[in-house]
């Protein structure tokens, strides 16, 4: 039997204060946009709350590869005395296409798109691939461990997505779940059996 699943977004990264989207792999995303130093005390602090809810040692703490995220689990996991992160591919930010780089406000336009059900001509990636990707994960998480709790730690849209499902919303409708802050820690909702059926692509 599967453990509590939890989601923890990134803490404050360089991206973040700089108002850039950065989504491809790649050097910039992998290695060199990492945490400030108000975001590697967000991600303790993060960890500093999980304790007082409950979670601990036992913890299994999967992470984006992206330095952000990772670095997020890193302070996340050390806080809780967990074993060190994996890291899975699947946890990366949604691919923003020909934003990336670019001004965040751009997310505004991505969005508008996905509450229409529209079909993203930018290279932007569909919502329904992003919650396919994360069906995949916490499927396999599953197998990984049993009883404990698993902390998916990700970034912005990739989580609201996963949190709408959770929560019997349409993922497509994910900015009408409550935004998740950076370093922010909540615990994925029971409906979250709705994640791992994968709807239809588009």
């Amino acid at each position: 039997m599967m453990g509590d699943i939890w989601v923890l977004r990134h803490g404050e990264s360089t991206a973040n204060v700089e108002g850039l989207i950065v989504s491809v792999p790649g050097p910039r995303a992998l290695a060199e946009v990492g945490l400030t130093p108000r975001g590697r005390e967000q991600a303790r602090q993060a960890g500093r709350g999980a304790l007082e809810q409950g979670l601990g040692a036992d913890a299994l703490v999967l992470s984006s590869d992206f330095a952000r995220a990772r670095q997020t689990a890193e302070e996340f996991a050390s806080v809780l005395g967990a074993r060190e992160p994996r890291l899975d591919p699947r946890l990366r930010e949604r691919c923003f296409g020909n934003h990336d780089e670019g001004p965040a406000s751009a997310y505004e336009q991505v969005w508008a798109v996905d509450r229409e059900r529209g079909t993203h001509e930018d290279g932007v990636e569909a919502v329904q691939d992003v919650a396919t990707r994360i069906a995949e994960v916490l499927r396999e998480a599953d197998t990984l461990v049993v009883g404990a709790p698993v902390v998916l730690v990700a970034h912005g849209d990739v989580l609201q997505i996963t949190l709408a499902v959770g929560a019997g919303v349409d993922p497509h409708d994910h900015r009408d779940v409550s935004h998740l802050g950076n370093a922010e820690l909540r615990r994925l909702g029971p409906g979250r059996t709705a994640v791992t059926a994968a709807a239809p692509g588009r």
